[in-house]
């Protein structure tokens, strides 16, 4: 009897977690990877979730500098490559923008079409970045902890940016009128940032109508400075410093 509901409560549940996944990159090392599903709670597996993504768009540079990456699937994450050397510091992005129409109407979201987004950046920025994804968030050189958010090129105002610290500390903020937005980064490691933006236009994809686009996107930079987040028994266990209330 308690599998059976357990197995209801999470069928019940499939809409919300399906629609609270995002791409995202991280560099290990000399490899860059790209991975499907919530950085630090669930990383998608092929078989399985990861196989939902059909084809990202990999790339680094602009214009003559522009390098293709390949994406090859692997079984936890996708793989990625390209010829030659690109320009030393250049953001790697990636988009996926070829996911069916979902109905998430059970999740208040109603019959949308996903579109993905990632970016990775050099922290801290050391020039001024352009926006080039459809919806992106870009590290503003100069101002500490500052990134500003953009939509289809204009600054985005009022969007909801999440933080995920190394040690699973998260926190919410909203842009300005210029799509500014101050996040804190103390502990020393990789961060995600996070935004997602409705755009209020129907359309059709592969036959099926949708509603609105669901513009998701992340921005991932490493922290090589600050508190270590090792032996402390967990980020469950970690503070946030003072004035920094948790979220």
């Amino acid at each position: 009897m308690k599998n059976k509901l357990l197995t209801l409560l999470l069928l019940s549940l499939a809409p919300a977690l399906a629609n609270a996944h995002y791409l995202w990159l991280e560099q290990h090392g000399a490899e860059p990877r790209l991975y499907f599903g919530e950085i630090n709670e669930v990383r998608e597996k092929s078989p399985g979730r990861l196989d939902e993504i059909p084809g990202p768009k990999v790339w680094s540079g602009e214009g003559a500098a522009r390098r293709d990456y390949s994406a090859t699937r692997t079984a936890t994450h996708f793989a990625l490559a390209a010829p030659g050397k690109g320009a030393a510091g250049a953001p790697l992005l990636a988009s996926e923008t070829s996911i069916g129409v979902k109905d998430w109407t059970k999740s208040g979201l109603g019959i949308v079409k996903p579109m993905f987004y990632a970016r990775n950046a050099a922290w801290p920025a050391k020039a001024a970045l352009t926006p080039e994804l459809v919806l992106d968030i870009v590290p503003v050189a100069g101002r500490k902890n500052t990134f500003q958010v953009f939509f289809n090129g204009a600054p985005l105002a009022k969007a909801k940016v999440a933080i995920v610290a190394p040690n699973d500390w998260t926190r919410d903020e909203r842009s300005d009128a210029q799509g500014f937005v101050t996040l804190p980064t103390p502990w020393r490691g990789t961060y995600l940032l996070e935004v997602i933006h409705k755009e209020a236009k129907a359309g059709e994809y592969e036959g099926k109508p949708y509603e609105s686009l669901r513009h998701r996107m992340t921005l991932t930079f490493t922290q090589a400075g600050g508190i270590s987040t090792q032996g402390t028994g967990g980020g469950a266990s970690l503070q946030a410093p003072a004035g920094m209330a948790a979220q």
